[in-house]
């Protein structure tokens, strides 16, 4: 199911997931926009149902002309994860599939195929493929990876592996440049 999106700063990194500097006018516009983001979008610590994105057109329409306002350079990641809350209608923007992540479900949104994958961290992931934007091209290929690190979670020693509340996230980024506000 489509949950929402994520705002992004464009780092021009190769690893497009969704770990990164995120939701990042919180606190340059903390007044305007942090009660709206505790209320309506920081959800995940409270329930597993969530994910921590944005489903409100209003809103994501406001971060879009703020940051234009800024100068910021940003992304837009159209999430769609197993996670029930929040829905969103998938139509209303021109997106491209960019591939999968395993990461938490908000907060820092830790990414586990950034920290155990492209980091070169663990050695037991150097087979896996990844595509261009170092996430998984396939959900076979995520799933795969997902059991084996779950396996290595509990065979290896228990700080090498990062624990908590991780989802598989399709990633579909947005194509900003239509968005011109004044």
């Amino acid at each position: 199911m489509i949950n929402g999106v994520i705002f992004q700063k464009d780092h021009n990194g190769k690893y497009k997931g969704v770990e990164g500097y995120n939701w990042y006018l919180n606190d340059l516009y903390q007044e305007l926009l942090g009660d709206y983001f505790d209320e309506y979008i920081d959800k995940s610590w409270y329930s597993s149902d969530y994910v921590d994105v944005c489903n409100e057109e209003t809103f994501i329409k406001n971060y879009i002309a703020l940051s234009q306002k800024e100068h910021i350079k940003f992304r837009i990641l159209l999430c769609e994860t197993a996670r029930l809350y929040p829905k969103m209608e998938h139509n209303l923007y021109d997106a491209r599939f960019i591939g999968y992540d395993y990461a938490y479900s908000g907060g820092s949104y830790y990414s586990a195929v950034l920290n155990d994958i492209c980091s070169k961290r663990i050695k037991e992931f150097a087979g896996f493929s990844l595509n261009s934007h170092e996430l998984f091209e396939k959900l076979e290929d995520i799933n795969k990876f997902v059991e084996m690190r779950n396996q290595l979670v509990i065979n290896s020693d228990k700080n090498l592996f990062e624990k908590g509340d991780f989802l598989i996230y399709k990633l579909y980024e947005i194509d900003t440049s239509k968005f011109i506000f004044s």
